[in-house]
């Protein structure tokens, strides 16, 4: 971790794109794929013939941090805890398509729709949030109290489409190194909420909503407009959807970056005390508010 008194090193600046490079970028921790899941690489591939795809795994990706952002970048990914692929995959995203440009998708998501046929020549940015209204497929799926200025509603960044140098970007990788330098397991949580909070849609979208005035975006529907599809095990398939990963996030309760110092004492002193106390009481507290939320059963 930096020394706060320190200036932080300078991201590269990367010349703004006008045009979404017609690249499409995967990830995952090894070169091996499942079945299913390289069945659905090759699907994607196939459906854009006059597309570059381009694949990194774990080694990969850190080097391209390395190669490209320098030692202080580097050390701030590489201090995101191994088991917390989710999160590392989320800071590599943000990194590799500011500098690159091109098509970000998770390795288990999926296109129903060439690219070439959906994306529009002056393109730069393309948003999207979910269907998540009262009986839609994803039906309360991305809301979040620490949006609540914004709408309580996150954007997706399962995928990430844009042009390079795109100032969207530029802003949640500058959040999301904050994030990780500040980052304290008793504030900010461990497991699924961590990830949210410290890389994942809450960062992405807290950095990017107030920027939205001042430049050029277009907002979608990634599944009706775009044909993308969020996962191939479908919107109830968690436990398969979790068996391609070594560590699945939401299953951790680990803190999500290295501590040192005071913080790795508070955490060995207070850590279990959140583990097994603070948040099954909260889930608990959840689960009732949103049966609340969602009104009486109704019996046929």
């Amino acid at each position: 971790m930096t020394d706060p008194q320190v200036i932080p090193e300078q991201l590269p600046v990367v010349v703004a794109g006008t045009a979404i490079p017609k690249v499409i970028h995967q990830v995952y921790f090894s070169k091996n794929l499942p079945p299913i899941v390289q069945a659905n690489v090759d699907k994607i591939r196939a459906l854009n013939p006059g597309w570059e795809y381009r694949f990194y795994d774990d080694d990969q990706m850190a080097q391209y941090v390395r190669d490209h952002y320098g030692a202080e970048v580097f050390l701030q990914y590489d201090s995101i805890n191994r088991k917390y692929g989710a999160s590392r995959a989320d800071f590599f995203r943000y990194l590799l398509i500011y500098n690159e440009g091109g098509v970000y998708l998770d390795i288990k998501s999926s296109l129903e729709r060439p690219l070439d046929e959906v994306l529009l020549p002056d393109d730069v940015y393309l948003l999207s949030r979910w269907r998540n209204s009262l009986g839609e497929l994803y039906e309360g799926w991305g809301m979040h109290n620490q949006l609540k200025q914004f709408g309580g509603h996150e954007f997706q960044q399962w995928h990430v489409i844009a042009a390079p140098g795109h100032p969207f970007l530029r802003a949640v990788i500058e959040k999301v190194r904050d994030n990780i330098e500040k980052y304290n397991p008793l504030l900010h949580d461990t497991g699924k909420g961590g990830v949210l909070r410290v890389t994942g849609p809450i960062a992405y979208t807290q950095s990017i909503a107030p920027l939205l005035q001042r430049y050029k975006h277009r907002i979608v529907d990634s599944q009706g407009d775009l044909g993308l599809v969020y996962s191939i095990f479908g919107a109830t398939g968690n436990l398969a959807h979790k068996s391609i990963f070594r560590f699945h996030y939401t299953e951790l309760q680990e803190p999500v970056t290295a501590l040192g110092g005071f913080k790795k004492l508070l955490w060995l002193t207070f850590g279990p005390v959140q583990n097994y106390l603070v948040r099954p009481l909260r889930n608990i507290a959840f689960s009732v508010s949103k049966r609340i939320a969602s009104g009486p059963v109704r019996r046929g």
